[in-house]
């Protein structure tokens, strides 16, 4: 067979000691033959006498290359976390920069929208501006007066025909430069909200007189926004 042409034995029975040495199988010692146990315990301590220092060698080959090997796999997994905690850093810092980025955009389009929001309500205040009828005179009988507080304190005053809709009421406010962009007409006594925005529903609210106010009413604008 290969190994015994690679022992190289010539009688039996035949014994071979094989150690490590220089990276490779070596046969350090070779019993041959019929021998007494005493003397193949004697022959066989002589074997590792003789080979102890390369037997150390090896152990300490074979220790070195483990602890090199145990340092690479530390380094290894030391640097793949290192490389996952990079990765997590950057990974955070790319879904920050797109947070900001993305609340940078709802900003400017809620800037943009409330810039569209005031150029329309100013465009409104042109609109309705021409459309508030003239103020009656002090004398007319079918007049009604009336006394406006805004939320700011404005106090204003103003005379419309009891026969109109009170939309010309809410158009007059809603023109004023005081006057906030959302807001509801009330009276105190009784307390009740006059139904005088035009909507889909009511595009001609009643009159004046139809609501039942009298010559002389005082109403609040409250802001529907504060």
């Amino acid at each position: 067979s290969r190994v015994s042409q690679a022992l190289r034995e010539n009688t039996y029975p035949f014994l071979a000691v094989i150690v490590l040495r220089e990276h490779r199988m070596t046969v350090v010692g070779r019993l041959e033959g019929l021998m007494e146990p005493e003397t193949v315990i004697l022959r066989l301590q002589q074997i590792m006498t003789d080979n102890e220092a390369a037997l150390i060698t090896a152990r300490m080959e074979r220790d070195e290359r483990s602890l090199t090997q145990s340092l690479r796999q530390q380094q290894d997994e030391a640097y793949q976390a290192s490389l996952l905690a990079d990765q997590e850093k950057e990974r955070r810092r790319l879904e920050e920069v797109r947070r900001r980025e993305e609340e940078e955009q709802r900003q400017r389009e809620r800037a943009l929208q409330e810039q569209q929001r005031r150029e329309e309500i100013q465009r409104m205040k042109l609109e309705l501006v021409d459309q508030i009828p003239e103020e009656p005179p002090d004398s007319d009988p079918h007049s009604i007066h009336l006394v406006i507080k805004l939320p700011a304190g404005t106090r204003l005053e103003r005379r419309f025909r009891r026969s109109q809709s009170i939309k010309y009421l809410y158009f007059y406010v809603f023109c004023h430069s005081d006057a906030p962009s959302s807001f509801e007409i009330i009276t105190n006594f009784p307390r009740r909200t006059l139904p005088c925005e035009p909507t889909r529903e009511c595009p001609e609210p009643p009159s004046f007189a139809e609501l039942g106010l009298g010559k002389t009413e005082t109403v609040f604008v409250h802001d529907l926004e504060a």
